[in-house]
């Protein structure tokens, strides 16, 4: 066996993306979704359709578009996958059909409008009778009229997301869901009469923290019925077998698409919704109802790893089949919840890059298999080790998080050290496979330690230690982090005099924070983060993000929260080193909030750039952009530490 050699920054890039999992109703097969980890003169990363055995074989590719396939999923009879692609026109999804015994893709729809492909749930679902496809599509703008200027009216000309069923046999298509209502997720009844749908009133992105669950009619006109509303989001709605249950995730979310939390399960006939892992002390992000109904299959983060468990939806009594410091990605569709109760998941962690794996329930506990090897590749490269830390903060808490050290002979301490900070804030760093995450990798191979915290507001271990932070957002947990670095030098790892700290949205909020805070970093990394946090609120598109996580603190307050937690307005104690990178049409954070706090930083004295890409938004995604980001950012704290 060859010696690995070392991390390069084209390797950082060269790993294929692994994604939605879908187990054939007979239990033989799995489709899934293959993808560059960038983009290069295309507006979707490049991806295509495979399968593979469920009892182990080889992978074949299914699908040879010139741009995106993405979201297979199986007809009831197994015959047929309905697939996403933009082959036609560029940047358009449209539906297609291929048969499963063989012959061409064609194209089933020819909507004017766009077809959503998702962002964290499903957004094409066949009915349960095989006749149809329900899919989310957007409306085009509305035509103007021929002397209107170019003017934008600002959110005055809302545009909605509604369900759309498409006819298998005619190729007719008609929106079904109650107009003047955007949908966000959706699924079917088992009977096929329904959807329960998240819902809002407007279809702006900051509307969807207001989300609700209501049910309507699957045919035309029908008007809907409330089965959930409360002060948190929910996601992931899911139908018990029996038609009886809707089951769902909620929990006060940071970002769309990132919906981890408790489960919730409601009447379908309208009633109060109930938490069935409320004292599991866990984070829920996927799960599945088993055929009778009577349990709920989920999979979670859970103390930095993640788990795999059996609720009890009548008493709420858990069983864990499952545990391991590794990183599950899959949906509710991944699951085969009959007789045979497997499971097919994406699975990572620090020694092995995305793949998939199939886990076969035995008795009260699971088996797992790895079906896939596409990125056979890692194993020529070194990779550092990865540790799991834990220490107590100020008031007594329990913390966790990832230390990952130099590969061989660099990691012998106290090393230089740079700490990541997780966005969110209501997400978790985990084991994952850092050389396929560029920064923290090639941090490593350079000889720095990067420490990955996992402060409170973080996911992992249940909802209120996820909701903890609220109204607080770089008090406490900002508490936690300095705890963990002093726990890191008090190990003899880390050097206190060669520290730096980093971090992306959130994470680059609490980096801006740091270094208003304390001296005691020789550099920092501002990664799209927020400097001021009242003009972010007025630009920004998830304006009731920042109000909800400040415990809806007034943002006009000028003595209020929202500036005393303002990096900008503790500017002039800045003396760290500062290196800002923002995407130029970021909606989420707009690049407003780095030019503010590279001005303040420049005027100052402070050494600091700040680097500015065209066309990102708040992930990059070209290929040459990732690599400079990635090289500038390694740069700078390899020249300062």
């Amino acid at each position: 066996m060859p010696i690995p050699r070392p991390l390069a920054l084209e390797d950082t890039v060269s790993f294929k993306k692994l994604s939605d999992p879908r187990i054939s109703p007979d239990g033989d097969k799995v489709a899934f979704v293959v993808a560059n980890s960038y983009r290069v003169d295309t507006i979707f990363a490049k991806s295509a359709i495979w399968s593979v055995p469920a009892a182990g074989g080889d992978s074949t590719r299914l699908t040879f578009g010139p741009r995106a396939d993405e979201c297979p999923r199986w007809s009831p009879d197994g015959a047929t996958l309905a697939f996403l692609s933009d082959r036609e026109r560029e940047g358009r999804r449209q539906l297609h059909l291929l048969p499963v015994e063989g012959g061409e893709a064609v194209q089933l729809t020819h909507t004017k409008g766009s077809i959503a492909a998702g962002r964290g749930h499903s957004p094409v679902e066949w009915s349960p009778d095989g006749r149809g496809i329900a899919f989310l599509a957007t409306a085009p703008p509305q035509k103007r009229s021929a002397d209107a200027g170019d003017e934008i009216e600002f959110e005055k000309h809302p545009v909605f997301t509604r369900i759309h069923i498409v006819d298998i046999e005619t190729g007719v298509t008609e929106a079904v869901s109650p107009e003047g209502l955007h949908v966000w997720e959706f699924c079917w009844s088992p009977d096929g009469k329904e959807f329960a749908a998240v819902v809002s009133d407007l279809p702006h992105e900051t509307s969807w923290y207001r989300c609700r669950l209501e049910a309507f009619s699957s045919e035309k006109g029908g008007s809907a019925r409330s089965l959930h509303r409360s002060v948190r989001p929910v996601g992931k709605p899911a139908w018990s077998p029996d038609g009886s249950t809707v089951a769902f995730l909620s929990s006060f979310w940071s970002d769309r698409g990132n919906t981890i939390g408790d489960v919730f399960i409601v009447p379908a006939d309208a009633g109060k919704a109930r938490d069935v892992t409320v004292s599991h002390g866990v984070s829920v992000n996927s799960f599945a109802w088993s055929a009778d109904s009577t349990r709920i299959m989920t999979v979670a983060h859970d103390d930095g790893g993640m788990g795999v468990s059996e609720v009890d939806v009548t008493t709420a009594e858990h069983h864990g089949l499952w545990r391991g410091d590794v990183v599950l990605a899959g949906a509710t569709e991944s699951f085969d919840m009959n007789a045979s109760e497997t499971m097919v998941m994406v699975r990572e962690d620090a020694s092995s890059p995305t793949d998939l794996w199939i886990a076969r329930r035995r008795q009260q506990a699971l088996e797992w298999d790895r079906l896939t090897d596409l990125n056979s590749h890692s194993r020529e490269i070194e990779a550092g080790e990865t540790r799991s830390l834990h220490w107590k903060c100020a008031d007594g808490l329990d913390m966790q998080g990832w230390l990952l050290l130099p590969p061989g002979s660099n990691a012998k301490g106290p090393l230089p050290m740079v700490t990541l900070v997780h966005g969110g804030p209501l997400l978790s760093h985990l084991n994952r496979y850092t050389p396929a995450y560029r920064e923290q990798g090639l941090l490593a191979t350079s000889g720095i330690a990067v420490f990955m915290p996992n402060p409170r507001g973080s996911t992992g271990w249940g909802l209120e230690f996820a909701e903890s932070n609220i109204g607080d957002m770089g008090g406490k947990d900002w508490e936690d982090i300095l705890a963990g670095i002093d726990h890191c030098v008090e190990l003899g790892i880390a050097d206190p005099d060669r520290l730096g700290i980093a971090g992306n949205s959130y994470g680059g909020f609490m980096a801006a924070w740091a270094v208003t805070q304390t001296d005691r970093f020789k550099a920092a990394l501002m990664r799209a983060g927020i400097s001021d946090w009242r003009s972010f609120h007025g630009k920004t598109s998830i304006t009731a993000w920042d109000s909800i996580f400040y415990g809806d603190a007034d943002p006009w307050d000028p003595d209020g929260i929202f500036k005393e937690f303002s990096p900008i307005t503790h500017v002039k104690k800045v003396k760290t080193p500062t290196l800002i990178i923002h995407g130029e049409i970021d909606r989420d954070v707009p690049v407003e909030q780095a030019y503010l706090f590279h001005r303040a930083l420049t005027e100052l004295g402070v050494e600091t750039e700040l680097v500015v890409y065209p066309r990102e938004p708040h992930g990059f995604s070209e290929r040459a952009h990732i690599l400079d980001s990635t090289r500038r950012t390694v740069a700078w704290f390899s020249e300062r530490l």
